[in-house]
């Protein structure tokens, strides 16, 4: 048994992509320091503690993340994931165009080119948003949209709101969706990468005879699969999917994938969803090449009508 940081106290401070795949950050608090584990193929288990400390902060303009200079403690049932200091250290807010205040760095921020897009999670479930430039698609995979397609680009955050603005007055675009809700379509609702392409085919033919949709810029681009940069390959069969049951808290085994905030366990040949997203900036203990839990495989029943 290892355990990351040789036992040192870890804190889970987000999820993230990069070329090499999905990974998770951890909080080193002794050092001071943060460091990203992969996940895809690992064998691991991952045990939600409760105590709470800050997340620490992100620079909007290099976009690098840094672990809390104060070792703040969170209260348990605070909704903030983020110290006060590291909020106005970092100055986002992703609903800027409804604040009454914008800071310094983010109308810098808002200052960078912006695309607006079309993320697709279900056939009755299809998202619009906004993202910098900067940060490529990275939005779009810590939403754990399943494909997507960008619908516009823009020389700031303020014509790109327009558009998100147009797209989600229409009747079947969402503006919200709440993790839960991802968690419970990526397991129930089967994944077929054609059909997500024609129900954001047939999304863009729909918005895009809309006067004021047009009128925003809309610009739709080719439709693109997420699926490999969650798993390295295809979507796992949803009939081999499901979210365990009676153990909170922990999750474990070889890490097929992770979609957004949603890390996929694989236990004999069935795959496991756990939302960690909720785990943000509690304690945790990552043990590598340990599964400490074993679940209780559940039968789906399918009907074909």
């Amino acid at each position: 048994m290892t355990r990351l940081l040789g036992g040192r106290t870890a804190v889970l401070a987000g999820h993230g992509f990069d070329a090499s795949g999905p990974y998770l950050l951890i909080n080193d608090v002794e050092r001071g320091e943060q460091v990203r584990f992969p996940v895809l193929g690992e064998t691991f288990s991952l045990r939600r503690l409760p105590r709470r400390r800050c997340v620490g902060r992100f620079d909007l303009q290099t976009h690098e993340r840094s672990v809390c200079p104060l070792n703040v403690e969170l209260l348990p049932d605070a909704k903030d994931t983020m110290c006060p200091a590291c909020v106005e250290a970092t100055g986002f807010n992703p609903s800027f165009y409804y604040a009454d205040f914008v800071s310094a760095q983010q109308r810098a921020y808002n200052l960078t080119p912006h695309f607006a897009y079309l993320a697709y999670f279900s056939p009755l479930h299809v998202k619009a948003g906004i993202s910098s430039e900067t940060r490529g698609i990275e939005r779009l995979l810590e939403q754990g949209a399943r494909a997507a397609r960008i619908v516009g680009r823009f020389p700031n955050a303020d014509a790109a709101r327009e558009l998100e603005a147009a797209l989600c007055a229409q009747p079947g675009v969402l503006e919200t969706m709440r993790a839960s809700l991802k968690t419970k379509l990526l397991v129930e609702e089967p994944y077929d990468a054609a059909e997500a392409a024609r129900v954001l085919d047939e999304a863009a033919a729909r918005l895009g005879a809309v006067d004021a949709v047009a009128q925003a810029g809309f610009a739709p681009e080719e439709v693109r699969d997420l699926s490999s940069l969650y798993f390295g390959g295809p979507s796992p069969d949803v009939r081999d999917l499901q979210v365990p049951e009676g153990h909170d808290g922990e999750c474990g085994g070889r890490c097929a994938g992770m979609v957004g905030g949603v890390l996929v366990f694989e236990q004999n040949g069935v795959c496991y969803a756990t939302s960690v997203k909720e785990w943000e900036s509690h304690e945790v203990e990552l043990l590598k090449g340990e599964v400490v839990c074993e679940y209780a495989f559940e039968p789906q029943q399918f009907s074909l009508f």
